[in-house]
């Protein structure tokens, strides 16, 4: 058993991130390993686990950038002291020596931005950060999440193959535990309306208005569907999309959950068109919990839909008009019952809940 220090930074910590789970499962593998644990972050929102010790280097700055910059600048103080023999980042910043790599490649993806953002202080802060982890001069090993990220980073910086390393997906198994509840009678939707699953905490980014504006296109083919909203933003403005009162009526938003594994079990169909998306564990976690997927491709865990058969994949570049005709297709009864009978037995493969224990491994091996 190892008695070594890691130290571990992460920018923001709140319950409900994709991010935030991952970095949390995989502590906690670390703690049973008799690693010696502590984290630095900028802000921590929600109960600290009583095995975790975390200290937070406060929020100074205006923006984000400025924040993010500030505790860049004043972390390493908190560090040299632990004397850690690894620092383990959740963000890309200097002086890591090891990554998990959550995120798309910023430089790759801001190409198809407004070409003023290259003057902006985030923009230049952001690829000198990314440049520290993946350049072929770094030394920073990377934990990424799936092929198509791996070879995205590779292709902008030339990272070496042998500091980048693939991980399986990850969620812990209790997710299997959660009771089914009845969304048509908790919710008052109508009972032969399919229900539509949008998950996440970044609307815009996730592709909530396309979710949105597919509704509207199953309503105007009489295909009656309700889209249950599960995340932390806000929703204002969302609904301005579509004036059609009837419609609106057909949008329930929740808020954060922390119950979403037995809305999986209750829904008909995850959709999942986001705008970007470095992997997207709800497809991992719609897979084991037996429904179907909808995704652009522009989804990393898009592959496993594929891999898998546990849905449908939006693979050209996307197009509202591609999408609603997807959505209608995936949502036939006969589509629907051939994927759900398809995947049904998927929640017994350990593949699915493996990349806690694989990373602690990983660190275990190569540090």
């Amino acid at each position: 058993m190892s008695g070594k220090k890691i130290a571990i930074t992460l920018f923001k910590y709140f319950p409900y991130g994709g991010l935030q789970k991952d970095f949390l499962g995989i502590a906690e593998e670390l703690y049973k390993r008799n690693y010696t644990l502590k984290v630095f972050t900028r802000s921590w929102s929600g109960e600290i686990p009583a095995w975790l010790d975390v200290m937070e280097i406060g929020e100074n700055g205006f923006t984000n950038a400025s924040k993010d910059r500030k505790f860049v600048d004043e972390v390493f103080e908190g560090i040299n002291k632990f004397n850690p023999e690894i620092v383990f980042g959740f963000n890309k910043m200097p002086g890591l020596d090891l990554y998990f790599a959550a995120d798309t490649c910023f430089a790759k993806h801001s190409i198809n931005k407004h070409f003023l953002q290259r003057f902006t202080k985030r923009f230049k802060q952001s690829i000198e950060f990314e440049t520290e982890v993946f350049s072929n001069k770094s030394l920073t090993k990377i934990l990424l999440l799936n092929n198509r990220q791996k070879d995205e980073f590779k292709d902008i910086y030339q990272t070496p193959e042998e500091r980048m390393q693939v991980i399986p997906p990850g969620i812990k198994r209790d997710w299997l535990d959660a009771m089914s509840i009845d969304m048509h009678k908790e919710l008052q939707i109508p009972p032969n309306d399919k229900i539509l699953l949008f998950v996440g905490s970044d609307f815009f980014r996730k592709g909530l208005d396309r979710a949105i504006l597919g509704l509207l296109y199953l309503k105007n083919k009489n295909i009656p569907a309700t889209l249950v909203v599960i995340g932390d933003d806000n929703e204002k403005g969302y609904l301005d999309l579509i004036k059609d009162s009837d419609v609106q009526s057909k949008i329930k938003f929740m808020g954060p959950r922390d119950d979403v594994a037995s809305f999986m079990k209750s829904a008909d169909l995850l959709i999942h068109p986001a705008r970007e998306e470095a992997a997207g564990n709800i497809i991992i976690e719609a897979i084991v919990s037996g429904l179907p997927a909808l995704a652009s491709k522009e989804v990393g865990f898009s592959e496993e839909i594929l891999k898998f058969r546990s849905g449908s994949v939006l693979e050209h570049n996307f197009s509202q008009e591609a999408f609603n005709s997807l959505l209608e297709e995936t949502l036939s009864e006969r589509k629907l019952e051939n994927v759900k009978s398809s995947i049904k037995e998927l929640k017994n493969e350990d593949y699915f809940f493996s990349r806690f224990s694989f990373v602690a491994d990983y660190v275990e091996s190569n540090f």
